[in-house]
């Protein structure tokens, strides 16, 4: 069956502005081209996933869906213990999620590195065949899902009794030109390794546009096997990054807010829908900018963010946060609750305004609207 879209981009000028939409049940998996306008797309697990580079405001655009190109642009190839994403071959970064990755996996998976033409921003993590350096919070490993009360359970750093995150199974590794990731289930444990919740970890990485690169991550946390308590603590970030030491607040970058907060004391413990660290790297003017969307479990969240170069998005802990506050951040799970977190990481050359972050942050919190006959 014959479908179009009609893709309504509101009262903004879009630029790069992606689309994840349900499709009907008789447009199959693999890759497309919307016409007019030669847009690659392609419908993985029943989700369109499109980019579309340039939309003026208030003028609706009519797609009709037809054959792409065979094959993608864009990869997710699993190794052992890895998973390397990939745009033509190179490296957009390798998800390391059991043993048998080349870099030391102590509690919990991670992503390494970050790269945005090639350029890794996120913290170097040493290979187990190398010398371990002597460096602060070893946990701090480029980009990971954690926290630090799990029912009493410290699921963030290496320390003495710390919990684990186990994978479980891949449901999806998908690929083509447009997207690619995968979809993973995960147990968190106790130090014993008694389960104490499921998560559901969904990852994309969009094909990199003139804007930078998109990355998303989904995170649902489930309560299968009783109640669960998520307790209120500054240690811990359900998108927690590390950036290169270059980019870092207390060297020669600048890390601001969406509310007009620069640097640790008017950012660390606030609530923001974004967060951006911006800076030089090798020569070369780059950032990192964390969206939040308003599906989140509370959201806007509260930021864990250091001149250090540590930030992450934690939205359960108040007392930390300020001493003195009467509300408790904690948040009790009855057994058969889920919590949603949605978020985007967003790799950009440029300062914050040159990137336009708070543009990119829109069109991923409120996506262009989209009718499909």
């Amino acid at each position: 069956m014959a479908h179009t879209m009609t893709v309504d981009p509101g009262r903004h000028e879009r630029l790069d502005s992606t689309l994840s939409i349900p499709v009907p049940h008789d447009m199959a998996d693999g890759p497309l081209r919307l016409a007019p306008g030669d847009i690659d797309a392609q419908v993985t697990g029943g989700i369109l996933h499109a980019i579309i580079h340039r939309m003026e405001r208030d003028k609706p655009l009519t797609l009709e869906p037809g054959p792409g190109a065979a094959g993608g642009r864009m990869s997710a190839t699993k190794g052992n213990g890895t998973v390397l994403i990939a745009e033509n071959g190179e490296e957009i970064t390798t998800y390391h999620f059991r043993d048998g990755s080349p870099l030391p996996i102590t509690s919990k998976p991670f992503f390494h590195p970050l790269n945005l033409e090639g350029l890794s921003l996120t913290r170097e993590v040493a290979p187990k065949s190398a010398p371990q350096p002597k460096i602060d919070h070893t946990h701090h490993r480029s980009l990971w899902v954690a926290h630090g009360d799990v029912n009493g359970t410290d699921v963030w750093s290496d320390e003495k009794g710390h919990g684990f995150q186990k994978h479980v199974s891949f449901t999806r590794l998908f690929s083509g030109p447009v997207v690619a990731g995968f979809q993973e289930e995960l147990t968190w444990t106790d130090a014993a390794g008694k389960p104490v919740m499921d998560e559901t970890r969904l990852f994309r990485a969009w094909r990199g546009a003139a804007a930078g690169r998109f990355i998303d991550l989904e995170v649902t946390l489930r309560a299968t096997y009783g109640p669960v308590k998520l307790g209120d603590t500054k240690e811990g970030g359900i998108c927690s990054l590390r950036i290169r030491e270059p980019l870092q607040g207390d060297r020669d970058g600048l890390m601001t807010n969406a509310v007009g907060g620069t640097g640790e004391p008017e950012i660390w413990g606030q609530r923001s829908p974004w967060l951006d660290y911006s800076g030089t790297l090798e020569g070369k003017k780059v950032g990192i900018a964390v969206f939040d969307h308003p599906r989140s479990f509370r959201y806007p969240t509260h930021w864990h963010a250091r001149d250090y170069g540590l930030f992450t998005a934690n939205p359960f802990a108040l007392h930390d946060y300020k001493s003195g506050w009467s509300e408790d951040g904690s948040h009790q799970m009855k057994r058969g609750d889920s919590l949603p977190f949605g978020y985007r990481i967003y790799l950009h050359a440029g300062d914050r305004d040159s990137a336009r972050v708070a543009s990119h942050w829109l069109n991923f919190a409120y996506e262009p609207r989209v009718e499909v006959k």
